[in-house]
């Protein structure tokens, strides 16, 4: 939405929230920042703004902006409670949790609750300090929220009845109250069967104390999490995929994703069942709505919303093997949901006409299976495309920018770089952008978090307290080899990159953005300790067009 389209303050925070809500954190961001630019003493949309920029994937930059804000000044408790939330985001955004964050975070949430009285904030501060090790302390706030929501009536709305009883589900897994948690689950279970992100949110936060607790780690898994699935022609379906469940119709998947067309009765009948179908387009489909900002090109437009589905365009070209390309996008992308909110995976084979369900389904023979479908043509080579930028390296100055050239770029992006050597085809750099090219999805990950995590690491800063952050995007596709006639050294070239170039300037600062078939190919290769999360549907540089983009955590 153009902050050109927000005639107010209250018109702009209620569309923010709106697209914050429905998880397109992307334009949330985007909204609240040119409304700020308009109304600058608003806490509300400042509030919104720092909350939009962590779910994006900025969580330092995120806290730091809060702490030079006026926000400590509101006593509300969701404002209060912003940087024990982020600061606990911290704690677990790294490969092991990190006590110190873990304490302040616990010890922020405590000071919250004190102040408020909030049984939100205080339940927070339980769990945080049970994982800290502080466990007499953890059980008296425990104890706290479970005689304050034993003696209150279950909301009546159905939002409310469900974090009613998550939040006694936490408070019950804290004391090791087992008969506690299984009314808890009794009550939550029926309710919000559509709500993904939520049923997710809470069963991570349980399974986190699972390890304190492992006399509930059974009841922990009886919390209800929707399927994600899949809409697959049988010709894709290997005949050894793993033990089948067919699931009954009150276990739908809350979303599925298919490839190609659908016949139109098919999507009203899974849009009926309260099914959020995804599919995946190789070009933009013109019979689909075009379009409204007046400088986009209707055939750069990669993602659209109906009433019965969503979809997304890979930009495909004429001599790429469009079906397969597709069908894997969609494969990679349900099972990397399912990963995402430790969800169970189900497919509705179309020949069948029913959903089934693999507990434990074999990745390598559903690649060996789209591997092994003819194909008339010869496929060009696939790669990962890593783009990145150093923030406002523009405003440096000279000593500024030879300390970036001779001892920050060298200890970070260039010694990741270096250590991956044997992954990457081609890797450069130019001003403040660096370019890797690599064999694989699971490598430029890898080496993407390492240099966010060698940047966030560095002691050195720029002069004024300022410190290097890089901002970055990785996009996977085909793409041709050959030899560059300037540099006269290897290249890779072709439209995939340009697309990928197009993503690293809309990413947040210390974030990392990726696109559905980088996602989707991750899954593929059955990568581990990282994922990919939906942030939401954005316009690219230069008008290049609009499309759903995903945070590599």
């Amino acid at each position: 939405m153009s902050i050109d389209l927000v005639e107010d303050e209250q018109s702009a925070l209620s569309s923010a929230w709106r697209l914050q809500r429905t998880g397109n954190f992307v334009a949330a961001l985007d909204l609240a920042q040119d409304s700020l630019r308009r109304w600058p003493t608003s806490q509300s949309l400042e509030y919104l703004w720092i909350l939009a920029l962590a779910s994006c994937g900025s969580t330092q930059a995120a806290l730091d902006a809060l702490r030079a804000s006026s926000l400590s000044l509101n006593i509300d408790e969701d404002c209060l409670a912003l940087e024990a939330r982020l600061l606990k985001d911290l704690a677990f955004s790294g490969p092991t949790t990190t006590g110190t964050l873990l304490t302040e975070a616990a010890a922020a949430y405590e000071r919250v609750a004190q102040r408020t009285g909030g049984t939100y904030s205080r339940q927070n501060a339980a769990l945080l300090w049970m994982l800290a090790g502080e466990h007499e302390r953890a059980l008296t706030l425990a104890a706290e929220v479970a005689q304050r929501l034993a003696t209150s009536d279950v909301p009546k709305d159905e939002d409310g009845a469900y974090f009613y009883w998550a939040t006694l589900a936490e408070a019950a897994l804290v004391l090791g109250d087992q008969a506690s948690l299984q009314r808890a689950l009794a009550g939550a279970n029926p309710l919000c069967r559509r709500n993904s992100w939520a049923r997710s949110r809470t069963l991570l936060q349980m399974r986190r104390l699972a390890g304190v607790r492992p006399e509930c780690a059974a009841l922990i898994e009886q919390w209800y999490r929707p399927p994600v699935g899949l809409v697959l022609n049988a010709e894709w379906v290997p005949a050894r995929l793993g033990d089948a469940v067919g699931i009954g119709a009150g276990d739908m998947p809350a979303r599925a994703y298919c490839f190609g067309r659908v016949p139109a009765g098919d999507w009203h009948e899974l849009a009926a069942l309260g099914v959020q179908l995804h599919a995946i387009y190789p070009t933009t489909p013109f019979d689909e709505p075009k379009p409204l900002a007046a400088n986009l090109r209707p055939e750069r437009d990669a993602s659209g919303h109906l009433d019965t589905h969503t979809w997304s365009s890979l930009f495909l070209d004429e001599t790429d093997d469009q079906q397969r390309v597709c069908a894997q996008t969609a494969l990679g992308l349900s099972l990397g949901q399912a990963d995402e909110l430790q969800a169970p995976w189900v497919i509705l084979a179309r020949s069948e006409g029913r959903w089934c369900m693999y507990q434990n389904a074999d990745r390598a023979a559903l690649r060996s299976a789209f591997d092994s479908v003819a194909t008339l043509r010869k496929e060009r080579p696939k790669y990962a495309f890593l783009f990145a930028d150093a923030v406002s390296y523009s405003s440096l100055n000279a000593d500024e920018t030879r300390r970036y050239w001779t001892s920050l770029l060298p200890q970070t992006a260039a010694a990741v770089l270096k250590r991956h050597a044997g992954d990457i085809v081609v890797r450069k750099t130019w001003g403040d952008s660096l370019h890797a090219v690599f064999r694989s999805a699971s490598a430029a990950a890898t080496a993407a978090l390492e240099i966010q995590a060698a940047t966030a690491h560095l002691k050195e800063e720029f002069g004024r307290g300022r410190r290097l952050i890089f901002r970055m995007a990785l996009h996977y596709g085909p793409a041709d080899h050959g030899m560059d006639p300037v540099e006269e050294a290897p290249s890779v070239f072709g439209p995939q990159l340009s697309f990928a170039a197009r993503i690293e300037p809309v990413a947040p600062p210390g974030g990392i953005f990726v696109t559905e078939p980088f996602a989707a190919q991750l899954s593929l290769e059955g990568a581990r300790n990282v994922h990919c999360s939906y942030v939401g549907t954005t316009s690219l540089a230069k008008s290049y067009g609009r499309v759903r983009l995903l945070r590599l955590a």
